[in-house]
């Protein structure tokens, strides 16, 4: 699981035993970073991009910061700050600067932290193909089988037109356009209509695609944290695999929320260039949160075949990269 930064901001004796505080009430999902000396500025913000900027003077900041970072500054006297908007009285114990840091986040980035929360413990992996996606889906089901040895797993799908159904023998159902509809009606409907939704192999349940690849592009940032909510929970799933294609905001946040970012690159001239090209949007800025997850692989797929409606989960732990799944496992 990706971490929020919170950089706190300058060298007075009362801002290092803050910084100190807050880290002993923060939560594994932040990250305290510190930045000190004035002259330090500049080559600090070169280097992190914080989510959350807490200081105690607003002077000693650079210019070059940036835009997307949540600024509150630290004040003497209750109110805001007139330029931010966002400011804290001071004389607070950590905790409660901390707990209010948090409500000034969540209100300025439309950011729900209770996904941050309650998922600190539900691993989470996603797969996305540069250069085809043919071998996308049964080498992001083989990890689902493999992983599924371990722990109780969900893989869910997210390729449209993936050709699961005719691989698994399944007929027309109901999908994840339907569970983002029970995740709007909040806990109430939650688990009645996921029963209705799951699909089993012998080792993991999954999820079919959305009905229309256009639901894909409706998906709001708060159906994803409270969907990733409702698993932590309502369930008992260990693992959630996401089989993603087209890149869209949908697929960056659940790229953002998840330990591993699996890319399978083709092992030729067009898969180079494709991943030249990912990784140059990787350096960009809405893409820092998920460059470090990013691990490219080339699928070694042999001469191996799968042969649909058959003996899925043998084929998916035998096949020809079962070998190779597992070394990502272990």
């Amino acid at each position: 699981m990706g971490k929020l930064e919170l950089a706190v901001v300058g060298d007075t004796p009362y801002i290092e035993r803050l910084a100190k505080r807050i880290g002993q009430n923060a939560p594994e999902y932040l990250e305290i970073t510190r930045c000190y000396k004035k002259e330090e500025m500049s080559d600090f913000f070169a280097v992190h991009v914080p989510d959350i900027l807490l200081y105690e003077k607003e002077e000693a900041l650079p210019e070059s910061r940036s835009n997307h970072t949540v600024e509150i500054m630290l004040t003497d006297t209750a109110g805001s700050d007139p330029k931010t908007g966002f400011a804290i009285f001071r004389y607070q114990n950590g905790a409660e600067i901390l707990r209010q840091v948090f409500q000034i986040y969540e209100k300025a980035a439309r950011e729900n932290l209770i996904c941050w929360c309650k998922t600190a413990d539900l691993s989470m992996t996603v797969f996305y193909a540069l250069g085809g996606y043919e071998m996308q889906l049964p080498f992001s089901m083989a990890y689902a089988a493999i992983y599924g040895e371990k722990g109780k797993t969900l893989y869910i799908n997210l390729t449209e037109f993936s050709g699961i159904q005719a691989f698994l023998g399944e007929e027309d159902g109901q999908n994840f356009s339907d569970l983002i509809y029970a995740v709007r009606q909040r806990k109430e409907k939650f688990l009645l209509c996921l029963q209705g939704i799951l699909h089993q192999t012998e080792s993991f349940d999954y999820i079919q695609s959305p009905g229309c690849p256009q639901d894909l592009y409706e998906i709001q940032a708060e159906d994803l944290s409270m969907l990733l909510t409702l698993l932590r929970e309502k369930t008992n799933y260990e693992m959630v695999v996401w089989n993603c294609a087209a890149m869209n905001q949908a697929v960056m946040r659940i790229m953002e929320h998840c330990g591993r970012v699996f890319c399978l690159v083709k092992e030729n001239t067009f898969g180079t260039y494709r991943k030249e090209e990912f990784a140059q949007f990787l350096e960009k800025e809405q893409a820092k949160k998920i460059k470090d997850k990013v691990q490219f692989i080339v699928p070694q797929t042999g001469t191996g075949s799968f042969i649909p409606g058959g003996d899925i989960a043998a084929q998916l732990k035998d096949s020809t990269f079962a070998k190779q799944v597992r070394t990502l496992i272990s």
